[in-house]
């Protein structure tokens, strides 16, 4: 297994990084803080092609693969982009595998409005705190035996919940355009297999969170001094951003090992996606927890940036769902696959 990216994946990444530098700078992210969502960001990463990079070639994508696609949400991560590319990206996806959603799918991948996957099943027929449902066209989650995509009006995005415009989206009702994609164990097999998809791409986001978050923490170190030397010389504050360099580096290499596995229609990479989204969330609320201790009171006050990493990473953490739980789930299924 070589990991090493080749020239075609290097130039990929390295232009969308380009463009995040330009598009998701500090203060385009202030600015749209509050929404958790960028429309002009969004029509630029549509105009690339992002949402269409791990779709085939034959339905309108680029024909990439999911190891590309984790590429350009590492970006994303770095960079706090408001914009909800791998809840897109997923979600077209998924609709290229459930065949016979042809407009739906080209709609997607066209630069509307985004129409995003649901991380979550719904409950009596809704599903909350969607990630980029405040901004979203459509929403594509399970509903009990049935897969489906509704539409309607994007609402007010709720609360500061890691500014991902999350919010409540209803799959029916009077106001609601509700189409079946699939149904039965047809439907849920195609919505574990999205899962894995957004928990590997989200688990990407956060190595780009916490790779930031790391470089925040070290810039300040440099920086600041107390007693005459910069804090970075203090021993405590090695050992503690050395810690976190190793679990950046760890989840990365399994973020992308695991994207690998899909891209090769390895059987084992659906159990190793939810690995390495656990893994991912714990090391990126680490390195901004470590990001925020190395400022010290700073870190926590609005006009520096070390918060907003937190806020991110616990977001997208709550959003995949505790790692507690799925380390447990884990651990169960190695288990029965023992005896």
């Amino acid at each position: 297994m070589d990991l090493e990216l080749n020239p075609e994946q290097r130039d990929v990444a390295a232009a969308f990084e380009q463009v995040l530098e330009r598009e998701s700078s500090a203060e385009r992210v202030r600015a749209a803080e509050d929404a958790g969502y960028d429309p002009a960001l969004w029509k630029v990463l549509s105009a690339m092609g992002a949402v269409g990079v791990a779709v085939p070639e034959a339905v309108g994508g680029s024909g990439k693969g999911v190891l590309e696609l984790g590429l350009l949400a590492e970006s994303l991560g770095r960079h706090l982009a408001c914009a909800p590319l791998v809840e897109a990206a997923t979600a077209a996806m998924l609709l290229a595998d459930a065949r016979g959603q042809d407009a739906t799918l080209s709609e997607a991948l066209a630069g509307g409005a985004p129409i995003v996957f649901c991380p979550r099943p719904a409950v009596d027929g809704s599903v909350i705190l969607v990630p980029g449902g405040g901004g979203a066209q459509a929403v594509v989650a399970l509903d009990a035996d049935h897969l489906v995509l509704a539409r309607g009006a994007p609402p007010k995005a709720q609360g500061d919940l890691g500014f991902l415009a999350c919010a409540d989206r209803p799959l029916r009702g009077a106001a609601i355009e509700r189409t079946v994609v699939a149904r039965g164990e047809h439907a849920r097999r195609l919505w574990r297999i999205a899962l894995g998809r957004w928990r590997l791409g989200t688990a990407a986001t956060l190595v780009g969170v916490a790779e930031q978050a790391l470089a925040t923490a070290v810039r300040y170190a440099k920086a600041r001094e107390q007693f005459g030397v910069p804090i970075g010389s203090f021993q405590a504050i090695q050992h503690l951003l050395a810690q976190i360099v190793m679990a950046v580096d760890g989840a990365r290499l399994l973020v992308r090992e695991t994207s690998w596995r899909h891209d090769t229609t390895a059987a084992e990479w659906r159990d190793a996606a939810d690995i390495a989204f656990a893994h991912a969330a714990e090391t990126a609320v680490r390195a901004a927890e470590a990001c925020l201790h190395v400022h010290g009171g700073y870190g926590y006050t609005l006009e520096y940036d070390a918060q907003l990493y937190l806020r991110r990473a616990k977001a997208l953490q709550l959003q995949g769902g505790d790692p507690e739980v799925i380390w447990e789930a884990i651990g169960a299924a190695t288990m029965r696959r023992m005896h």
